[in-house]
């Protein structure tokens, strides 16, 4: 079983850190999420349903220690890091982290509500479907946030 669990971590792992990253909006929050993430994982490894989207299980159950720890420390908020950059030739580099910066710090800049269904949705690679049912709310709900997002991004980086 824990070959099994590892295995579930090596493959959703990068992709749950990459959703929390953005979810917490600092790499250190989102480490101590990831890590509550994995334990919950863990305790519900053995008894788990029978997966057709993994992922789908992983990212939901992140979303939700996410939430959990935003009601326990409210109001701290970081901008993203950007990616490491050390194979990238200096000019493309430079251009790839301003635009990193850019679109982070748009992302940022969304109400709460419209920013969690945009990492867990284009992020954490979750259906419209998972997506609301790990959100708890309506597809239809997924769907106009995204809309007032991919609205509000696109005015902000043109």
């Amino acid at each position: 079983m824990h070959r099994q669990f590892m295995e579930m971590l090596d493959a959703h792992g990068p992709a749950l850190m990459a959703m929390l990253r953005r979810l917490c909006r600092g790499r250190h929050d989102a480490e101590d999420v990831f890590q509550d993430t994995a334990a919950r994982i863990w305790r519900g490894f053995a008894s788990r349903p029978r997966l057709r989207n993994p992922r789908g299980w992983v990212m939901t159950i992140g979303y939700r220690a996410y939430l959990d720890a935003r009601e326990r420390t409210r109001g701290h908020e970081e901008l993203l890091d950007p990616p490491d950059e050390k194979h990238r030739p200096s000019e493309q580099a430079a251009e790839h982290s301003e635009a990193c910066r850019n679109v982070n710090a748009a992302i940022a800049e969304l109400s709460d509500p419209i920013r969690e269904v945009v990492v867990c949705h284009y992020l954490g690679g979750l259906t419209l479907s998972q997506t609301a049912t790990a959100m708890k709310i309506s597809q239809g709900t997924v769907k106009s946030r995204l809309n007032a997002a991919l609205s509000k991004l696109r005015s902000v980086l043109e």
